[in-house]
């Protein structure tokens, strides 16, 4: 026997236990660097007071609509109760259901306050690393660019879940206590309990969540462009807007249906029974859509980019 094969330790090959060991190892770094990320994100001053903003769109609703119905009710039996039919879709039911603040509360912050949110954190996601001397360490962990990469967009993603949560929450509490609470009565004229209703704000929380998974990839890839995080949130928001505006102008109706902000208020067909899917399907397609083409974008430019400089 030669020296070698004297001293190799004997039972299984190295090869074995050492590749069966990689593997769970990576994972548990895997996890450990998304529960960094997400306390990380959710710790910070800037995370907080956007989600007290975010909390706070509600309150001002319901104190709004609350203090015109009682302005109405004090002017006599022929003042109108409910909004006069003004501002986003449900307003003019609130005073019915306090339920029905939680769908105004959603229909009012997702065209800006939502995705502008939305915008701030994944533009930042990156860049800020960059700009703060921490992306070359980050990258130095075995998980490599990918995995790191993916973490930060699901630490996006996990924002746009809690972001509209708190908003449904807020809307929900706010509703229960300056309003009654009971049946709704769909867009279709039917009524359902009070307990489908919970469950359809729920699923309708989950579809506004969902919508902003386009504006999250969108703002990752800008991330990746640049090492100011100041410069990604402001091009990203920019952006949001720029499209919004295109959004509303007749004469590019051919190209509006392909705007990631086209359909985001279609989840309000989930107050319908029978329930409208077809405009549902085509938000959620198109924002896999963007997140599949953003997505791969900011993986091209993110595996390719000069971080060690």
């Amino acid at each position: 026997m030669s020296q070698a094969e004297a001293e190799r330790p004997a039972g299984p090959s190295p090869a074995g236990p050492s590749r069966a060991s990689t593997f769970p190892a990576s994972r548990l770094w895997t996890f450990g660097l998304l529960r960094s990320e997400l306390l990380t994100t959710f710790r910070r001053w800037r995370t907080l007071a956007l989600l007290a903003v975010l909390a706070a769109v509600p309150v001002l609703v319901g104190i709004a609509v609350k203090m015109e119905t009682s302005g109405d009710s004090s002017a006599g039996p022929g003042g109108g109760g409910g909004g006069g039919g003004g501002g986003p879709a449900f307003i003019a039911q609130i005073t019915n259901n306090g339920l029905f603040l939680v769908f105004t509360a959603l229909a009012a912050t997702l065209p800006f306050f939502l995705p502008m949110a939305i915008g701030v954190i994944a533009g930042d996601a990156i860049a800020g690393e960059a700009s703060a001397g921490t992306l070359r360490y980050l990258l130095v962990a075995p998980a490599g660019r990918t995995r790191l990469l993916l973490t930060k967009y699901a630490t996006v993603m996990a924002f746009c879940l809690v972001a509209t949560l708190v908003v449904a929450v807020s809307a929900l509490v706010v509703g229960a206590l300056l309003f009654p609470l009971g049946d709704l009565t769909t867009i279709s004229g039917t009524t359902i309990s009070f307990a489908d209703g919970l469950l359809r704000a729920l699923l309708i929380a989950l579809v506004v969540a969902a919508s902003l998974t386009g504006v999250a990839a969108l703002g990752l890839f800008v991330s990746t462009l640049t090492s100011s995080g100041i410069a990604a949130m402001a091009t990203t928001v920019g952006l949001l807007i720029t499209v919004q505006i295109l959004d509303q102008i007749p004469q590019l109706h051919a190209l509006q249906p392909y705007f990631f902000s086209h359909y985001w208020l279609s989840f309000a067909d989930l107050m319908r029974e029978p329930v409208y899917w077809d405009d549902l399907q085509k938000n959620l397609g198109l924002q896999a859509l963007y997140a599949a083409v953003f997505g791969s974008a900011a993986w091209a430019r993110f595996t390719t980019k000069d971080v060690t400089a």
